[in-house]
């Protein structure tokens, strides 16, 4: 496999790789999709086999503690020094081969060169484990705002947050 940025390109097949990977609430289209693109180009990769895409992380900058409703269109943040990760996700038949933590080191070395310091996420379908491994810890309290937020994205979902420099590499 190959890493290489996401393009404009890449947003179709990205799209349909969550439609196969994710339940249908965190399930968007190319063009939702390719907000975090436009907002951010050199932190969304890809990881390209010789039938083309088999995974993605799509991230940007994001001020912390804020992530944007499901199926939001981004128009870019101000000034923050946050790294949001919007979506990874591994094509079935890509699975078992490294690729999350590869894609999640790409885009955390993009973002780090952009100046950001921290991360959050909010991890699904029992990803949390995943993230974890990675860094990622759940925060002691959450303001009632935020655990808002964050129960819209279903009863699974956790809020978690890293510090860039202390990821797994």
């Amino acid at each position: 496999m190959r890493l290489a940025p996401l393009t404009p390109a890449d947003l179709a097949a990205a799209a349909a790789i969550q439609n196969a990977v994710y339940r249908p609430l965190y399930r968007e289209p190319a063009e939702i999709l390719g907000s975090r693109l436009e907002i951010a180009p050199t932190c969304c990769w890809g990881a390209f086999g010789p039938d083309g895409l088999a995974a993605y992380i799509l991230s940007h900058p994001w001020p912390a503690g804020a992530p944007p409703a499901i199926g939001t269109a981004l128009d870019p943040p101000g000034a923050c020094d946050n790294w949001f990760v919007h979506d990874l996700a591994i094509g079935e038949a890509a699975r078992g081969q490294g690729l999350g933590r590869a894609l999640v080191r790409a885009a955390a070395d993009a973002a780090m060169a952009l100046g950001l310091t921290r991360g959050d996420l909010i991890a699904v379908q029992g990803a949390g484990r995943f993230w974890a491994r990675m860094g990622y810890a759940d925060p002691i309290d959450l303001p009632p705002a935020l655990a808002a937020k964050v129960a819209a994205y279903g009863p699974d979902a956790r809020y978690m947050t890293a510090q860039l420099s202390e990821l797994a590499a």
